[in-house]
């Protein structure tokens, strides 16, 4: 019944993660290093405080769904304000800084640094049960040996030039594993919560964590050393590597599985190889222009593979009886706590052994204004069904959830879903 196809929106998410890459290499090439003489954490208090002024109203207006958000999610929400926000920007930043001081080669803290996608890979795996086709792992992994011989083009690729001895190794690595990470859980807050909020929650919560590093290791003081050119920089990453880079990403992000993202998030050192070009005439060696060909046609195959495979078992449990008295009656479902985006979507659902197409709605019941559910419906009535296990493969997205203005609105919109399960 189900194929997996490539969609619109999935190129979209694609393209709008490959977008926040881009500033991301900006800022590394052109705006981060300026800030050297800076200690790390102000910095990051600094950035994420100015982005967080302009994204509050987005979490103002979205707070009636921010309050509904489960434990696990606000987990998430804490995980990426600490790991990906605070921990990684950090780390990577005192890398870098290491690099600058000659203290370690630049390739330590880059070759290190880019493990990124294969942490991301691995916690998509394990937390989000994303289990994508052998086809999906294949052509991610010559993205990422490409993306390697992109950035080591001209000098060579050699793992020769690694130390480990030297911390700053280790700050690449816990970098690595910070934003991977962030990534895997990024994807939890935003398959329950619009980017917008998503968005804003991150850089409030890292705002408020920097503040209190700041505060005890004395660097607080040290803002007066914020001269007028720091000032107009940071308001420069507010609106493209900062704030508005994690605004586009969390965009794309909703609309693609985290293992897609991580590889798209590769666009990266593709864009600073770029820019060389442009900016500052550097010329691709051949090695470059095949390694980039092969990064692009890799992205193209992750996003065309990256459709992730859902099933679940559950058990049924006894509902309110809404659904019956306008004569469209659901199975009320126990499980609540899928990682997938809230929507209605097709399925097939196995009972006693027989299978039905139906539809899932899974996530807030907006009619009703009440937290997380997951019900099913299908055509056939089943007799006591309470307490039975079902089977559930989860296909295409039909629609988001929404609120309706009557029962009759809803029982109009449940019949139109049901008419485009049954063309399926």
């Amino acid at each position: 019944m189900f194929g997996f196809r490539l969609e619109k929106k999935s190129l979209i998410g694609a393209g709008a993660i490959m977008l926040a890459a881009l500033f991301w290499s900006l800022d590394g090439v052109f705006i981060r290093p300026k800030f050297y003489s800076l200690p790390p954490s102000l910095v990051v208090f600094l950035e994420h405080f100015l982005g967080f002024i302009v994204l509050a109203p987005f979490l103002i207006l979205g707070w009636s769904k921010v309050k509904l958000l489960r434990k696990k999610d606000w987990g998430a929400i804490f995980w990426v304000s600490i790991f990906g926000g605070l921990l990684g920007t950090l780390m990577i930043t005192k890398a870098f800084f290491a690099a600058i001081d000659g203290e370690v080669t630049f390739a330590t803290v880059v070759i290190l640094q880019k493990l990124q996608p294969v942490f991301a890979l691995i916690m998509a795996r394990l937390i989000l049960g994303e289990r994508l086709s052998r086809r999906f792992y294949l052509w991610a992994a010559f993205a990422i040996v490409a993306a390697y011989f992109l950035a080591f083009g001209k000098t060579g690729l050699s793992f020769g030039q690694l130390n480990f001895s030297h911390e700053a190794a280790w700050f690449a690595i816990l970098a690595a594993f910070a934003f991977g990470s962030s990534t895997v859980f990024g994807k939890r807050i935003v398959n329950h919560l619009d980017f917008k909020s998503t968005t804003a929650l991150r850089f409030g919560l890292t705002s408020l964590l920097a503040f209190f590093l700041i505060l005890s290791n004395g660097d607080l003081f040290k803002i007066g050393e914020v001269g007028g050119l720091y000032w107009k920089l940071l308001a420069v990453i507010v609106f493209t590597s900062g704030a508005g880079a994690m605004f586009i990403y969390y965009f794309g992000l909703k609309r693609i599985t985290a293992s897609t993202a991580t590889i798209c998030e590769l666009a990266w050192p593709l864009s600073s190889v770029i820019l060389d070009y442009l900016l500052n005439k550097n010329i691709l060696t051949s090695g470059q222009i095949i390694a980039s060909a092969v990064l692009l046609l890799s992205f193209f195959m992750v996003v065309k593979e990256g459709g992730k495979k859902i099933e679940f078992e559950a058990r049924v449990i006894k509902g309110m009886g809404r659904g019956e008295k306008i004569g469209l009656p659901t199975i009320n479902l126990d499980q609540v706590n899928l990682d997938i985006d809230y929507g209605v979507y097709l399925v097939e659902a196995e009972i006693d052994g027989v299978t039905h197409k139906g539809l899932l709605h899974f996530g807030l019941k907006e009619t009703f204004g009440e937290a997380a559910s997951a019900e099913l419906i299908i055509r056939e009535y089943i007799l006591n069904i309470t307490q039975k296990n079902v089977k559930i493969k989860v296909g295409h997205k039909i629609r988001e959830i929404r609120k309706f203005n009557s029962q009759n609105e809803l029982k109009e919109q449940i019949n139109k879903d049901l008419e485009e399960l049954m063309d399926k």
